[in-house]
């Protein structure tokens, strides 16, 4: 049995004329009379009653109709389903992101604003991969090791969104606040108030110090940049702070003093994946987030 014999069916059914029925599906008439006898053949039952060159539908006709009509209707309305799960899924934006959490959440929230339909799904793992959009961050290099000759997964699209200085942030009533800039060399004993493990801007501070060749003197640890943030401003300690991408800056209880040596930079980049390449919505955020990035910097160089 073939769906395009219960069509036939039905519209027979529906007019209980097969010259009419077969006009209605733009077939021959001697064509639908072979559909119907054959489905009638293969479900082993008549579904007309045949009088004096007219149809009528029997009851076993008038059952089977009764099966179809919804099963099609079903049927038909599949597709627009199908068409509306292929958009949604376009407009759904898989982001993963290991770096300032903050400046993106603000941005998510900021793109949801303009554009109520997509949809995003957002995870923060270390792991690459699995979503349509990576954003993740490396202490700035330069020279044979730049972004460009990173290994990428074939196929993904890799841009840096924001270079930015990592500062040392003091308490303002600190003696290290009177200092034009640091050198981390000379803060051996100093006690420094540090993220969690789980941060890559943590992996990348622990490199200065390899870097500088000092084992910081740790006072507290927290997966909280906020809590960071404020038990510096309480005078508990120094710690480090993102130029930018924390999306705060600092109150009149926290100085932030550039770090000389070593060089304390690092960038955050973006990595668009093959596959998500072909859902509009992914670039268009994409295009959206270095935007956000940029007309964040320009608001704060006003």
């Amino acid at each position: 049995m073939e769906l395009l014999q219960f069509r036939y069916f039905l519209e027979a059914a529906r007019y209980e004329n097969l010259t009419r029925a077969a006009d209605e599906l733009h077939i021959a008439q001697p064509a639908l009379s072979q559909s119907i006898m054959r489905l009638e053949n293969e479900l082993g039952v008549k579904l007309f009653d045949r009088r004096n060159h007219h149809v009528y539908l029997n009851d076993q006709g008038k059952l089977l109709r009764k099966r179809l009509i919804p099963l099609m209707e079903s049927i038909d309305s599949l597709k627009d389903e199908l068409w509306e799960s292929v958009c949604s899924s376009e407009k759904t934006i898989s982001l993963n992101f290991f770096a300032a959490s903050q400046f993106i959440t603000n941005c998510i929230i900021a793109y949801k604003a303009e554009h109520p339909d997509v949809k995003f799904q957002v995870s923060q793992l270390e792991t690459m991969g699995g979503c349509d959009i990576h954003i993740d961050s490396r202490a700035s290099v330069y020279g044979p090791t730049a972004m460009g000759e990173i290994q990428m997964p074939e196929g993904a699209v890799r841009q840096e969104i924001l270079e930015e200085e990592i500062y040392l942030a003091v308490p303002a009533n600190s003696p290290l606040a009177e200092r034009e800039s640091v050198d981390l060399r000379q803060l051996r004993e100093e006690g420094y108030i540090r993220l969690g493990n789980g941060w890559q801007l943590r992996q990348i501070c622990d490199n200065f110090f390899h870097q500088a060749g000092v084992r910081p003197q740790m006072i507290f640890e927290s997966n909280s940049p906020e809590s960071v943030r404020n038990l510096i401003a309480a005078g508990l300690g120094i710690g480090f702070w993102p130029e930018r991408s924390w999306d705060e800056q600092p109150g009149p209880q926290v100085k932030l003093i550039p770090i000389r040596y070593p060089v304390c930079r690092r960038d955050v980049v973006v990595t668009m994946y093959k596959q998500a390449q072909e859902k509009p919505a992914v670039g268009e955020f994409v295009d959206y987030l270095c935007g956000y990035f940029k007309r964040g910097l320009k608001d704060e160089d006003r």
